[in-house]
């Protein structure tokens, strides 16, 4: 790939920081659109009244997602060669993706694939799918999820779910027949712009395929489902903090809505799903747990939210900082480049 992009565009620069900035704005107009709906002067009580001993326990479901996950991303990168990146700096690379969450489509993701390159002095190409396919793991995570709370406690909106796990497995078989994507790729040949980075959109090819053989698949998809079980987890405490009875059924309307509204969230490509992950989380939870209200609905969204996407956010705004002032802010650092 092109050696032409200069560290301050891609991370200290203004670009970054405007990124995170925009994604911080449009999240505070979701957050207060979520209260005006819901009328805040009937949410606002509610949220007041919320137990504050629960508040840590929320963040510590949060950071236990964010542990296991973190698990799954030394596997991947162990799986490409990258075997000596201190683990201080691919803890700080991949907690700063979260920072990036809030940009369209999480495209600023790609920057931790950016980082590893330049730090652990690799190529970028099989780095390239290790993000994609951490984000299609979660995804894979939050399909079961969803799946397993619909059939066995809800009782509702598993169809869909189906549908797309289809599609997923489907895509999954079809990356692992090269008699028929290696044909395909050869084609890109004939693209102007693709024609100088064949070698690259090989190698990118051949790293994905090794990283969603099965077993490693079925390895990494099972700790996802996890790490993520513990942010509905954390839903459901939520939701008992505000007076809903502790109950199994209630687990299933936690975990499904949670599931469900993380898919329509990366479905959307919207900033960090903001609006249609709080639409979807609020919605459901009206439409699958009678006696919850509008208010008390969307004072859960705001705080799972919060609690989850939010708490991200800032320990990934935390992450950048630190490594513009250590792993990257020495001379040899001063021109991270895509290899």
């Amino acid at each position: 790939m092109d050696q032409s992009v200069n560290e301050s565009e891609v991370l200290g620069g203004r670009s970054v920081w405007r990124r995170v900035l925009t994604g911080l704005a449009f999240g505070i107009a979701v957050l207060a659109g979520v209260l005006v709906v819901a009328d805040v002067r009937a949410v606002l009580p509610i949220l007041a009244r919320f137990p504050w001993p629960l508040v840590p326990l929320v963040l510590t479901l949060t950071t236990g997602n964010y542990l296991l996950r973190f698990l799954k991303w030394e596997l991947f990168l162990r799986w490409v060669g990258v075997r000596h990146l201190p683990r201080t700096t691919s803890l700080s690379i991949f907690l700063a993706g979260f920072a990036m969450s809030i940009t369209p489509g999480k495209v600023g993701e790609w920057i931790k694939a950016l980082l590893v390159a330049k730090l652990a002095r690799v190529p970028m190409a099989p780095i390239v799918p290790v993000v994609a396919i951490e984000r299609l793991t979660d995804g894979i995570a939050m399909l079961v999820l969803g799946l397993a709370s619909a059939v066995l406690g809800t009782g509702w909106g598993w169809q869909p779910l189906v549908l797309l796990g289809v599609l997923v497995l489907v895509g999954l078989w079809l990356v692992q027949q090269e008699r028929v994507v290696i044909p395909l790729l050869r084609l890109a040949e004939r693209v102007p712009f693709a024609r100088k980075r064949t070698d690259a959109i090989m190698t990118v090819y051949e790293a994905a395929r090794e990283l969603l053989a099965w077993r490693r698949l079925l390895l990494v998809s099972g700790m996802s489902i996890v790490s993520w079980s513990l942010e509905c987890a954390a839903l459901f405490f939520i939701l008992v903090g505000f007076g809903l009875s502790p109950d199994g059924q209630l687990a299933a309307v936690a975990t499904f809505a949670l599931s469900a509204a993380s898919i329509a969230g990366a479905l959307s490509l919207l900033p960090g799903g903001l609006g249609a992950a709080e639409a979807s989380i609020a919605g459901l939870l009206i439409v699958l747990r009678p006696g919850i209200g509008a208010a008390v609905a969307a004072a859960a969204t705001v705080a799972i939210r919060l609690g989850t996407l939010w708490f991200g956010v800032l320990v990934g705004v935390i992450a950048l900082i630190w490594l513009e002032r250590t792993a990257l802010a020495a001379p040899e650092r001063r021109s991270l480049v895509a290899e």
